[in-house]
């Protein structure tokens, strides 16, 4: 009939298959299919029919190949198992499949400096997938990298008992995976546009985990409104962004980096208004913080962390000073 199936991954069909891990199963299973068919295309070569019709062509082939429908052997097996050794081509022309996946994102975050609440209110991540094996899929996995990512950066806290090592997170009572309210208001994700992968399978790219990364776009933003929020709050106790109130409660700060993998760059901005802190950033940059004075923020960026980055200031001092400020005005 022409038609292939791929059976579940098991060692009742292939003994000794080998692990999924690093984004490698689509493209590993897509390899080991063309292998297998060529295999069996090679086999029928020799049984090959000609003629213009390819329906018929394509019968006679199997009917010099199948010559009884009995007990007789078949001239050719039709069956074959393909199997993917992580590598392209044969001979001189073989080689690894190694590439360098690439990608950016920009996030958006709303961020309440008295409680420490944080919304992603929007996510933009552009994608390098070269020639993608199934758009619907990958899209699937970019998002879910992404999500799975804003946990570790946002909410998922390993806690363990210092002299024991004992997990005390181990329920979601402690440790919180990605909820509803972590995904983005808006999530908008796109795929580069012709740009084949000369070493990938098809000339697609994998896509299962390397979008993780992304999630450190809403890492900065946040670290950026922390310390809009800081300078803000300084500005009405009347101190410098960098003077002796920041130093007190936020420690002084020297510098660092946020998070970031290969090919995403860029570095976090913000500003304040109101209430709320809005802040955008950039995923993969780093952000020096020594001539800002507030803290560089770790994973994950909790509630009660990012109220420690704003400050342990005096909600009552901060509304006396705002009326203060409103009154001269």
């Amino acid at each position: 009939s022409g038609n292939g199936r791929c059976p579940s991954s098991s060692s009742e069909v292939v003994p000794g298959g080998g692990p999924s891990w690093s984004s490698t199963a689509s493209e590993g299973n897509c390899q080991a299919v063309m292998n297998a068919a060529a295999k069996v295309v090679a086999r029928m070569a020799p049984h090959a029919q000609v003629g213009k019709d390819g329906l018929a062509t394509w019968q006679a082939t199997l009917a010099a190949i199948c010559t009884d429908v009995g007990f007789a052997p078949n001239a050719a097996m039709l069956s074959a198992y393909g199997w993917f050794d992580g590598s392209t081509g044969s001979g001189s022309a073989k080689q690894s499949v190694r590439y360098s996946t690439f990608g950016a994102a920009l996030s958006e975050v709303e961020l309440d400096v008295l409680t420490g609440e944080r919304r992603v209110l929007r996510s933009s991540i552009m994608y390098d997938c070269g020639y993608s094996l199934n758009p619907g899929i990958d899209l699937g996995q970019v998002e879910g990298a992404f999500v799975m990512g804003l946990g570790v950066m946002l909410s998922e806290d390993v806690q363990v008992q210092p002299a024991t090592g004992k997990l005390l997170s181990g329920t979601t009572w402690r440790y919180k995976i990605p909820h509803y309210d972590l995904i983005p208001h808006n999530f908008n994700v796109s795929f580069l546009r012709d740009a084949p992968n000369p070493r990938g399978i098809l000339s697609s790219k994998a896509s299962g985990e390397p979008a993780l990364l992304a999630s450190t776009s809403a890492l900065m933003a946040l670290q950026a409104a922390a310390g809009a929020a800081a300078s803000e709050v300084a500005g009405l106790l009347g101190v410098g962004a960098s003077g002796a109130w920041l130093q007190q409660h936020q420690g002084t700060s020297t510098g660092g980096s946020v998070g970031g993998g290969r090919g995403m760059a860029g570095a976090g901005v913000g500003g304040s208004s109101g209430g709320w802190v809005m802040g955008s950033g950039d995923c993969g940059g780093s952000v020096t913080a020594a001539s800002s004075g507030w803290r560089v923020l770790s994973a994950p960026a909790t509630p009660q962390k990012l109220k420690g980055a704003v400050g342990s200031f005096s909600v009552a001092d901060v509304l006396e000073a705002a009326l203060a400020a409103c009154s001269v005005g």
